[in-house]
């Protein structure tokens, strides 16, 4: 579309066509007030706030020309009444005055109008500091109001929407923003307008009240202080916040978050700005989960076990213990019977070091996460072809196909969705394919239902399908197995594959051409996908490389992985291979469930445990513990795992010290430090570094391995920004990628803080000083091997369910400690559909017996209106819920009795 050139307040501007007069004119550097306007959301000209004058050039309608004046200039015919900027397009010759005596008069008016009902307690309210009424009052408002004090309306104060979010209505000045933000950004129309007149309030329409994992972003946008967070009601003033940068650990998208900190405590979350990112948003569990960092369970001193107990010791003697028991060990029983597993909260300087550490003695049992029956292979295919540097989902739009497989975004990684369905909002194509609903269904193009067993065969049609529409990527011939797929592929028919998966041919061969044809392609897959085996992401992975796109911006896949680090720790490669790109291993190590596999059988002699808590779920990783010659622990608490150790070490939070973080895109992105951390914790990379050093001092060496290769001088790290050195020294793809490049990306937007920008209030998110991260290059080139296994064949057990494990946002994390998201998660339970609640007399709250090859569990039952027959979803993440007793393996099948209390 052309430019569009205007005068505003005689300066002219150009400006894309489409804008709207406030946009044009802050781009002028001349402000027009406004409070329910805001950048992200339609403009609905509601609070009048933005009136101006308004004039287009005459048109002589006889010949449709601009009317000149004697001096040639276009005749400017001004608009009977004022106009409201948000909502008024500009236009070529048009004329905006913001200054004149009838605009001042308006604004004067608006503002004493909403003074009003507006109650004077800003001595009081939270919004006190940056509050755009107050600067719009000072600086646009009157002097003095006509109106009397004792006239105000006054509501019940405050009205509590749920356990997060408070409602001042006598504040509210009914701009809309809060019902807006939540009907078109969130997809939750949870909130609405009631009454009419004086009377007219914002009121919750959903049950439990206020229902959205984003609600908080309301309490931002508001620019009064009519709706509050209730965490940090009446804690503090804004002016005596510190603002401190850091990334949200507990998901894969990696927000960008500022912790505002008074005398080193939290007293709130707020989100800050990365367009690549987050946007301007984050979710609540990121705003309102991380109270853990203060929690009083913290572990804040060294603990070694004596007669039986832990009891706290120094350091020094903490990390001797450490040393020598791993010395002994490997001396005795060789490096193979040394093993680790670090956790995906951990930054990648704890990651790397960890498995640094771990091979310099000889062993490659490492491995991330806690194991299970459920448990997978760690994800190389995300890595391998994640989007290309460049890559931005908030531009993306028309052109732009998202293939959704086996995902429930608004659970595994809650700003994804967001950010999912602004593509769609934009003109994208949406494609959401799954065994059962998800709310982003509501927001796609095409929801896809295929059979349950049915995701490969489906994955395999849609393949077919693109290699019958079109030609292949020369660099597909580099790639190792290939040309076995396409062969094997070249063997199916796309009929027998369309019925395995419950889908018309037509429609998989639509989808695949509308893949292939789409400027921008993307595939984002989670855990109901993952679940269903390594050959489904390697069938993603192939038709991702037929678009030809592969390692470009805006094209790939993207994994949602748990935890906010797994990405990290796959490229730092904390994995039994070493992971993509490192020296290939003669002899593969052993994942998480080997390990609890060798200790018991006496095999594995010392396991080190740093952020994980396997014994709290797993009873095969408890008795590997329990078997164990020696465990060590580092956490932030004392877990059930940590309560099995020899050795516990306090660690920092993710707010008591620095680290890089690779999101679900392969962005990197630092963090820093808020607060000191409590006690005597320290962070994980320096626990790590601290144990190497203490073993390149024992005197104990030779035995099956030969002597400690570990050098202190190898160890000597002082700052975090050293280990990130050594890992853009020494890990594929992060050349380049140290802390000052980091911080050099630019400022990630041109909104900041109210205060520092007050006639343009978007919210008090914050302006990204910090960089906006750096996204690691492709890395195709080598290490992919492709497989083609057939379409997904029925399972051996003939129990009638399909048990599938199901991520929720709000579960058993222990990060939720201390936070009032515990309020909000779950009791344990099994969902059912409706149909089979039927067919078996079922209600919610009764007890049902689940019963698989591998044993059985009692819980309550939850029915679903729409989750399809022949699907049992059991949220394994729940604290009282004990998946492993029944899973077989990352599916399971099942049966489901009533059971009858007698």
């Amino acid at each position: 579309m052309p430019d569009v050139t205007l005068t505003i307040d005689g300066v002219q501007v150009t400006v894309p066509a489409g804008t709207n007069i406030v946009d044009a004119a802050r781009q002028a550097g001349i402000a027009i007030p406004v409070f329910c306007y805001h950048p992200r959301l339609k403009p609905v000209g509601m609070c009048r706030m933005c009136l101006v004058e308004v004039g287009t050039p005459k048109i002589d309608p006889a010949t449709r020309q601009p009317v000149l004046d004697a001096n040639g200039q276009p005749v400017i015919a001004m608009m009977p009444k004022l106009q409201t900027a948000c909502t008024t397009p500009v236009s070529p010759g048009m004329v905006v005055l913001t200054t004149t005596e009838q605009v001042k008069f308006a604004q004067r008016g608006v503002l004493e109008f909403l003074l009003t009902s507006h109650p004077l307690d800003c001595p009081v309210c939270d919004k006190g500091g940056e509050c755009p009424l107050q600067n719009l009052t000072m600086g646009w408002g009157p002097a003095v109001s006509r109106f009397d004090y004792n006239d105000k309306v006054h509501f019940e104060k405050p009205v509590k929407l749920g356990d997060l979010i408070y409602l001042d209505r006598e504040r509210c000045i009914l701009c809309g923003r809060c019902v807006r933000f939540q009907d078109e950004i969130a997809d939750d129309p949870v909130l609405g307008f009631d009454n009419r007149g004086r009377n007219w309030m914002i009121i919750s329409k959903s049950d439990p009240p206020f229902n959205s994992k984003f609600s908080g972003n309301t309490t931002d946008i508001c620019p009064v202080g009519a709706l509050t967070s209730s965490d940090f009601r009446f804690k503090a003033r804004v002016w005596e916040l510190q603002s401190k940068p850091v990334v949200c650990t507990l998901c894969p998208v990696g927000c960008n978050l500022t912790l505002d900190m008074r005398h080193d405590r939290l007293m709130r979350v707020m989100p800050r700005e990365n367009a690549a990112v987050n946007d301007i948003w984050i979710c609540d569990k990121g705003r309102y989960g991380h109270r853990f960092i203060e929690s009083p369970d913290r572990l804040t001193t060294p603990l070694v076990r004596r007669d039986g107990k832990l009891v706290p010791v120094s350091w020094d003697e903490a990390l001797e213990r450490v040393a020598d028991q791993l010395t002994i060990i490997r001396a005795r029983h060789g490096a193979s019977a040394l093993a680790g597993l670090a956790g995906p909260h951990l930054s990648n300087e704890d990651l790397y070091l960890f498995q640094k550490l771990l091979r310099e003695l000889g062993s490659e049992n490492i491995d991330t996460g806690s194991g299970g029956p459920a448990a997978l292979p760690p994800d190389e295919i995300g890595g391998l072809l994640a989007p290309g540097p460049g890559t931005d989902l908030s531009k993306l739009g028309a052109g732009t196909v998202v293939l959704v497989v086996g995902a429930d975004p608004e659970e595994e990684a809650p700003l994804y969705m967001l950010r999912l369905r602004g593509i769609a909002q934009r003109g994208g194509k949406l494609v959401v394919a799954g065994l059962r609903p998800a709310k982003l269904d509501r927001s796609a193009t095409k929801v896809v239902r295929y059979r349950p067993e049915g995701e490969l065969a489906f994955v395999y049609a849609l393949l077919k399908a693109a290699l019958e529409a079109g030609g292949k990527p020369a660099a597909l011939d580099r790639v190792h197995g290939w040309n076995e797929l396409r062969r094997a592929v070249g063997q199916s028919k796309l009929a027998d594959l369309a019925a395995a998966c419950g889908l018309p041919v037509a429609e998989l061969e639509t989808l695949a051409k509308d893949f292939l044809a789409a400027e921008q392609s993307l595939i984002v897959y989670g855990w109901e996908a993952r679940s269903a085996g390594p050959a489904l992401t390697e069938a993603l992975a192939a038709l991702m490389m037929l678009t030809g796109r592969v390692g470009t911006a805006n094209n790939g896949i993207i994994a949602l992985l748990p935890g906010g680090n797994s990405r990290g720790a796959i490229e730092m490669g904390v994995r039994p291979d070493a992971g993509p790109g490192y020296a290939p291993r003669k002899q593969r190590g052993l994942d998480a469930n080997g390990i609890w596999a060798a200790a018991q059988a006496g095999k594995v002699r010392a396991i080190w445990l740093a952020g994980v808590d396997p014994a709290a779920k797993l009873p095969a990783a408890r008795a590997a513990l329990e078997a164990a010659e020696f465990v060590v622990v580092q956490d932030l608490f004392l877990t059930a795992s940590a309560e099995l150790a020899d050795v516990v070490l306090p660690a920092a939070s993710v707010a008591e010290r620095e680290g890089s973080y690779t999101n679900a895109e392969r962005r990197v992105q630092r963090s820093r430090q808020a607060c000191a951390p409590v006690g005597e914790a320290r962070p994980d990379w320096q626990i790590i570094a601290a144990v190497a050093q203490t073993l390149a001092m024992v005197p104990i060496g030779g035995g099956r391995n030969g002597p400690i290769p570990v050098t202190a001088e190898a160890w000597e790290y002082v700052v975090a920004a050293d280990v990130a050195a050594e890992i853009a020294a020494k890990a594929p793809g992060y050349a380049g990628i140290t802390y000052a490049a980091l911080a050099a990306t630019g400022t990630g937007g041109s909104w900041g803080r109210q205060y520092d920008d007050a006639i343009y209030y978007d919210g008090t998110s914050y302006t990204n000083n910090e960089g906006v991260g750096l996204a690691l290059p492709p890395a195709l080139a080598k290490g992919v091997t492709l497989t083609f296994t057939g379409a997904v064949t029925g399972f051996a057990d003939d129990r009638p369910l399909l048990l599938l494990e199901q991520v929720l946002a709000y579960d058993g994390d222990r990060h939720l400690r201390g936070s009032k998201l515990q309020n909000l998660v779950p009791a344990g339970h099994v969902a059912i559909s409706a149909d089979d609640a039927a067919k078996l007399n079922i209600h919610s709250g009764d007890r049902v017996r689940l019963t698989s090859a591998a044993g059985e569990l009692v819980l309550p039952a939850r029915v679903l209106a729409d989750l399809p027959a022949g699907i049992i979803l059991l949220p394994a993440g729940l604290a009282d819920v004990t998946a492993a007793a029944i899973e077989t393996g990352p599916r399971t099948r099942v049966s489901l009795a009533k059971v009858v209390m007698g």
